[in-house]
């Protein structure tokens, strides 16, 4: 027994120990009996019902059931292994505070984070700063995370970040919810990067939120506030967009714009229906119009209707079918590809066939329209409901999102402690 201060404390030496219901190896042990504090140093294990712990060097408060645990920490709880070098831990409440750094291993991939809370009975923990979570099949990234293993049920929130290699897709936002159902909800400035199962196409979808949802045979997009798509077949702009992934089929509602090429379809519901990834119909209804710009005469041809739709083949437009009460302003060109005067008429119906992208025939049963000759007012001419908005057309974008942190270490930041690598060995064995 030896004298510290006026204390007494207990010096022990490669020391096999049980207090309090755990058991302790280590090299040395200062016991300080008046106060309930022991100290532990050097190639520290502790096993209790639920945990072992490995560290360097242990303070423990018998009173609170608190322990400090400093170098190079190790807990192990059934399948999950955390790792820390700055750790305090209750033996009350299960509850580990990670000081400075934290690594989660199991057997879904790995999680680290600068700092973090994890919380053993419930099976849940907080982190912070520079959160990355890396498995087999995606990596995320984000300021702050919960996560409730139990519920299977993880919020990230601010600069969030996710790659999903199995989905060919990446999302951003300010704030990600999922769970295990396959719900994933983005609430801020919501990106979703998808590539088709083929490769040969890349759709972008920006909103204010974003509600994915997989089955195992669909995937369903909800994007909701100010949704913007951009592909290299179509974009478009609304206030909300449903996908679903079985039919290929976009709805854009609530005063959606859509364009293909020199084409620019508003109306109050817009469809777009994609046949592996290739654009087959644009449809629209409820009062519809549709302008193309000439490439030739700068003019706009415009069609209108209750409603309106596109048939596509290859990627190129076929046809186009207004019915009922179609109204068509087509402008003319001459031989030397000068404007020269335009046809404007209505009917009951029109159907517009197509041929390499240019008009080669209208059919219009019952029309009712007249040829107007060039003149200098031609140009400006428009139907009701005409409306051409280049400037808010998405345009595809320059700068791709990445990660902002370095990739997740293979190993655990410090050598690993003798006994934990004895406790390995003794597994496998």
């Amino acid at each position: 027994m030896d004298t510290i201060e006026g204390e007494e404390v207990q010096k022990l030496y490669d020391v096999r120990l049980f207090i309090d219901g755990m058991a302790m190896v280590s090299d040395s042990v200062w016991r300080f009996l008046n106060r309930g504090e022991t100290r532990a140093f050097g190639n520290i294990q502790i096993d209790t019902d639920e945990e072992t712990i490995w560290a360097d060097t242990l303070y423990y408060f018998k009173n609170q059931e608190l322990s400090y645990l400093r170098g190079r920490v190790v807990i192990v709880q059934d399948s999950t292994t955390l790792f820390g070098e700055s750790v305090d831990y209750s033996f009350l409440t299960k509850i580990a505070t990670f000081n400075s750094g934290i690594r989660l291993e199991d057997q879904d991939g790995t999680l680290v984070a600068l700092q973090g809370i994890y919380f053993q009975q419930q099976d849940s923990a907080i982190f912070r700063q520079q959160v990355q979570l890396s498995d087999s099949a995606q990596y995320a990234e984000g300021d702050s995370l919960f996560i409730n293993r139990k519920k299977e049920l993880l919020q990230m929130h601010s600069n969030m970040f996710v790659a999903d290699s199995t989905n060919n897709a990446i999302l951003t936002g300010d704030y990600l919810e999922a769970d295990s159902t396959g719900r994933r909800y983005v609430d801020g400035n919501a990106y979703l990067r998808k590539i088709s199962s083929d490769t040969t196409d890349t759709t972008h979808i920006n909103s204010k939120e974003l509600l994915m949802l997989e089955t195992d045979s669909t995937d369903y997009i909800r994007g909701y506030g100010n949704v913007r798509v951009w592909s290299t077949k179509f974009s478009s702009v609304s206030d909300t967009l449903l996908y679903n992934s079985t039919t290929e089929q976009f709805q854009l509602i609530q005063e959606p714009k859509a364009w293909h090429k020199d084409i620019q379809l508003t109306g109050p519901y817009i469809s777009v229906q994609l046949d592996s990834s290739d654009i087959k119909q644009l449809k629209s209804y409820q009062g519809a119009i549709a302008v193309e710009k000439d490439s030739l005469t700068e003019r706009f041809h415009q069609i209108k209707g209750d409603t309106l739709t596109a048939y596509f083949t290859e990627g190129e437009i076929s046809s186009i079918q207004i019915f009922p009460n179609s109204h068509v302003l087509y402008h003319l060109a001459d031989e030397n590809d000068k404007a020269d005067g335009a046809v404007e008429y209505t009917s009951p119906k029109t159907t517009m066939t197509f041929g390499n992208g240019s008009l080669a025939r209208v059919k219009a049963g019952q029309n009712k329209g007249y040829y107007i000759p060039e003149n200098e007012k031609l140009a400006d001419r428009t139907l009701e409901g005409f409306t051409w908005d280049p400037q808010i057309r998405p345009q595809k974008p320059i700068t791709k999102a990445r990660p902002r942190f370095p990739q997740v270490p293979k190993e655990p930041p410090f050598e690993l402690p003798r006994r934990y690598l004895e406790f390995l060995l003794g597994k496998k064995e």
